[in-house]
């Protein structure tokens, strides 16, 4: 049972982990520090937040109980992957920390390219980007070590978003490239997705819209018999924005306010920032100056409180330049 779960797991198939396990009697997945991890991060990945943390909470009682390090380390890293999802930044990173630590003593290459990775992950938000930079070339050498071609390509993804935020475009395409090829290799649909649309959103920034709406299109297609409804909301980020770039702004508008909302119903406050900010951007191209600032403020305070510095410059300097109206 538990190869037959890690199969499901390791090709992003999280809603029939979900299905898979709650066919089987609660004590029974929950005895298993392993399996109520597994559970717990499907759950996470399916955006059910509530669920996710109570499996991972159970994993990390159970192995810490048992002496499992290697388990334990990578309930932590689950941790504060669903704390920096939901905003608890601070926390994430401690648990990110204390899960690295805990993986190296253990020779635990997999793990400590996951908690690498989110930390750079925390880097990049924070607007450090040499030190991102830092977090995922060790990330790369560990998934490297380990042979995890999944975990290379998640790295090779964010480290595409951090040349992309950057603003060296050209890289960052490049490293998208890559990343495409290492999900796609590696068998991991939601990975594939997610890659994917990352690249979509820097082909759009390098002007070509119309590549980026037919890309995140197909993306959607994918998401959708994935159950992946997190995966979901941030590709119509980029398809409203693939919109506004081509002129269909009623669209766009209607879109990123839906996607607004579900990033709060998922209680993702990053992607609730981000579709804030585009939306006050195309507001503002339209001439509603008062609606834009009103959500730019709006992404502002929700980008502060994850410590997203950069981001909250950015969107100091656009509150600076539009006139009040």
């Amino acid at each position: 049972m538990l190869n037959r779960v890690q199969e499901l797991a390791d090709a992003g198939q999280h809603a029939d982990v979900v299905a898979f396990l709650s066919e089987r009697p609660e004590q029974e997945v929950g005895s298993s520090p392993t399996l109520a991890l597994l559970r717990g991060i499907a759950h996470y990945r399916l955006g059910i937040a509530e669920e996710a943390e109570r499996w991972v909470k159970m994993a990390l009682e159970l192995s810490r109980e048992r002496g499992d390090k290697a388990i334990e380390a990578r309930a932590l890293n689950a941790s504060g992957a669903i704390e920096l999802d939901t905003g608890r930044i601070d926390e994430a990173a401690a648990h990110f920390m204390e899960a690295l630590s805990e993986a190296k003593i253990e020779g635990d290459h997999a793990t400590v390219g996951r908690c690498s990775n989110n930390l750079g992950i925390i880097a990049n938000m924070r607007g450090d980007y040499g030190r991102a930079v830092g977090s995922y070339t060790m990330a790369l050498a560990a998934f490297q070590q380990a042979d995890l071609h999944w975990g290379i390509a998640q790295v090779m993804h964010n480290l595409s978003i951090t040349y992309r935020d950057q603003g060296d475009l050209a890289k960052a395409l490049s490293t998208a490239d890559d990343a495409v090829e290492e999900a796609q290799g590696a068998g991991n649909l939601r990975l594939a997705a997610a890659t994917r649309a990352g690249r979509a959103e820097v082909r759009l920034l390098s002007g070509d819209a119309e590549f980026a709406r037919r890309e995140v299109e197909r993306v959607l297609e994918s998401e959708g018999s994935l159950g992946n409804v997190v995966g979901e909301a941030e590709d119509l980020r980029v398809l409203a924005d693939a919109q506004a770039a081509l002129g269909e702004t009623e669209e766009a508008d209607k879109l990123l306010r839906e996607v607004v909302e579900r990033a709060e119903s998922l209680e993702r406050p990053h992607l609730a920032a981000q579709a804030e900010r585009d939306l006050a951007r195309l507001l503002m191209r339209l001439g509603r100056t008062g609606e834009a600032r009103e959500l730019a403020r709006k992404a502002r305070v929700r980008f502060g409180r994850l410590g997203a510095a950069a981001e909250v410059q950015k969107l100091d300097d656009f509150l600076s330049n539009a006139a009040p109206g």
